[in-house]
């Protein structure tokens, strides 16, 4: 009964709607607008016609929450169908704010009318269901009226968005295809900034950060940038550039200008805008591929399970010591060793280091011992119980099969490397 109700009443009042912009215009009949009947479809209601006033409209606004958001005051601007300004409201957006309502007092209009909003300022963009109305573009909605779930006609003069506020985009950084993992990055003043420190290490240079000079070093071997916090006067490997933006410190992390670091090195930048957010690919550091693919242990594609690589070249009486990552070892650290004799030679391969001990003969002992193979080890030079030399030779064949090393040295190394780090020795 209720169904054959609700469908006389609709009959009804389509057969008497009329449509008017204020109490003053002449009112005609029409049907619903196209607009209507589209909203009420998405919105699962059923429009009907009505000749019910209304002076008011409303605005609901949900606020979305972009990573690096900026707190603003947004602007809309309500219009009439034909264009004409009915008014601009404002809100303060934070990133406390969840929802925001503007509320329009307007010349009395008959329900089904149509309306306009208009993002004005302090707002990247209105979004209505997928569509995205950016600073001056314009969004039609209609007002309509449906039956309720008791048989009641009800006015709907509100309309529902999402409102992007203004932030700076979130920036995702690849180098050679791969993920950095770099958080922070951003945009200021329309540039592309990154965390200095992080970036230098993602891509493999050393860097530390020079309070005497406020500068933050980055460098490889002997190649140097400085940039220099609170200007834009920059050194990269000797020559004076000026950056793109000035470099600056942001909670204690010091942001540099990714384009001025790109272009004075010869990697190429690739960026994809995906509206709230860039994803930036880098190509190789040419200067950092000829360094390190000068060293054998990068060459030869070495691993470690842990972020050391000790390298024994038997040849040269060298142990080596890396620091990095499988093709992006950096050497920190070069000693003379004594090898084992030709009747007790020394052990060649990959190991790793397993445990750490000291070996006693009495009088004199060697250690510590970095044991990595059976018996075989790096350990000191030969020392008497007061830890002075009682053999000191290296650079020979003269050991059981063991690599020895300078008191010294093999403290730096024993100190330096944690157990499960590749021992590799090569003839």
């Amino acid at each position: 009964m209720k169904k054959i109700l609700s469908l006389v009443l609709c009959i009804s009042l389509l057969s008497a709607s009329t449509i008017a912009f204020s109490a003053n215009e002449t009112e005609t009949a029409v049907s619903l607008t196209d607009e209507a009947v589209e909203t009420s479809e998405t919105s699962d209601v059923t429009a009907v016609p009505t000749t019910a006033t209304q002076n008011r409209v409303s605005v609901t606004a949900t606020v979305s929450k972009p990573m690096f958001m900026k707190d603003s005051y947004a602007k809309i601007e309500l219009l009439s169908s034909d264009g004409k300004s009915l008014g601009e409201k404002t809100a303060h957006i934070s990133s406390d704010t969840d929802t925001v309502v503007f509320e329009f007092d307007v010349p009395e209009y008959t329900i089904g009318t149509s309306f306009k909003i208009r993002a004005v300022d302090g707002l990247d963009c209105i979004v209505y269901y997928t569509d995205r109305y950016y600073v001056g573009s314009e969004l039609t909605f209609p007002t309509y009226s449906y039956i309720d779930d008791n048989g009641n006609v009800t006015a709907s003069t509100d309309v529902a968005v999402t409102i992007n506020p203004l932030y700076d985009k979130s920036i995702n950084l690849y180098y050679d295809g791969k993920p950095t993992g770099i958080w922070g990055a951003r945009i200021i003043d329309g540039v592309t900034m990154v965390p200095a420190e992080a970036l230098a290490k993602a891509v493999g240079y050393d860097t530390k950060y020079d309070s005497t000079y406020n500068t933050q070093v980055i460098s490889i071997a002997d190649k140097y940038m400085f940039f220099n916090v609170g200007t834009d006067y920059t050194t990269i490997f000797g020559a004076d550039v000026t950056a793109q933006h000035p470099t600056v410190m942001i909670d204690n992390t010091v942001y540099i200008a990714l384009r001025t670091y790109a272009d004075n090195v010869g990697v190429t930048l690739d960026v994809k805008d995906n509206i709230e957010y860039l994803d930036i690919y880098m190509s190789k550091d040419p200067y950092l591929e000829q360094y390190y693919n000068s060293m054998f242990v990068n060459r030869s594609g070495i691993s470690s399970r842990t972020s050391y690589l000790v390298w024994v070249s038997l040849s040269e009486y060298k142990t080596r010591v890396y620091q990095g990552s499988q093709y992006k070892w950096r050497p920190i650290y070069e000693a003379t060793c004594a090898i084992g004799a030709p009747s007790t030679p020394t052990v060649t391969g990959s190991f790793e280091y397993n445990y750490k001990t000291r070996w006693d003969y009495g009088s004199y002992y060697v250690g510590p011992c970095l044991v990595f193979y059976r018996g075989y080890a790096l350990h000191s030079v030969l020392l008497w119980q007061n830890g002075t030399e009682y053999d000191g030779r290296v650079g020979m064949k003269l050991s059981h099969g063991c690599i020895r090393l300078k008191k010294r040295d093999i403290d730096f190394i024993a100190s330096t490397i944690p157990v499960g780090t590749r021992i590799y020795i090569t003839p």
